[in-house]
């Protein structure tokens, strides 16, 4: 298979997929595809709930009030986007406590929630 072939394959797998997430009230996502020239192997992985929409870098702007979606994160933890980077997002802490100091943090898109 080409890289090409691979590419189609998993735009025609969501579309085929999307069915059955509806049907089923699931999310169901195709993981890393690897190939070669007699086939291809991935990971799928299906789970109840609710679509999730992920956020890409075209969603926020500079100024922007964000939370991060991570467990090591509080979730109480407001961000303010201070730069986009071609794949991340950097964002400044803005609600610390008194003697404290915020910090920076680089983050993909997915992980952020727009206040």
């Amino acid at each position: 298979m080409t890289k090409q072939e691979v590419q189609q394959f998993r735009n025609d797998f969501q579309k085929a997929v999307e069915q059955l997430e509806e049907q089923y009230g699931m999310n169901i996502r195709l993981g890393t595809i690897r190939f070669d020239v007699n086939g291809l192997s991935s990971k799928m992985t299906a789970e109840k709930g609710e679509k999730i929409i992920r956020a890409t870098k075209n969603d926020f702007k500079v100024g922007d009030i964000v939370t991060v979606n991570h467990k090591k994160v509080n979730s109480n933890q407001e961000f303010e986007v201070i730069k986009i980077n071609n794949k991340n997002i950097k964002v400044k802490a803005i609600n610390v406590g008194a003697g404290q100091v915020g910090g920076l943090f680089t983050v993909t898109p997915s992980l952020l929630i727009k206040k």
